[in-house]
């Protein structure tokens, strides 16, 4: 596993869009080269991955209640 792959999972400087109310509860994290993670903004957990960014965009957008 790449060194820095700890620092780019933890989702501390994402922006949301200003029109969102609240946080949203799962987020997408850059985790490698064409790989992301799907974690859940609470509590840093990774609940799912993709290798494309619109594929992980819409499973976070599944998995929200």
């Amino acid at each position: 596993m790449h060194e820095n792959t700890e620092i780019r999972r933890v989702g501390i400087n994402i922006s949301y869009p200003p029109c969102i109310g609240e946080r949203p509860r799962y987020v997408v994290i850059p985790a490698g080269k064409k790989f992301f993670h799907v974690t859940e903004s609470a509590t840093g957990r990774v609940k799912g991955f993709r290798q494309r960014h619109q594929d992980a965009c819409s499973l976070a957008r599944s998995l929200e209640p």
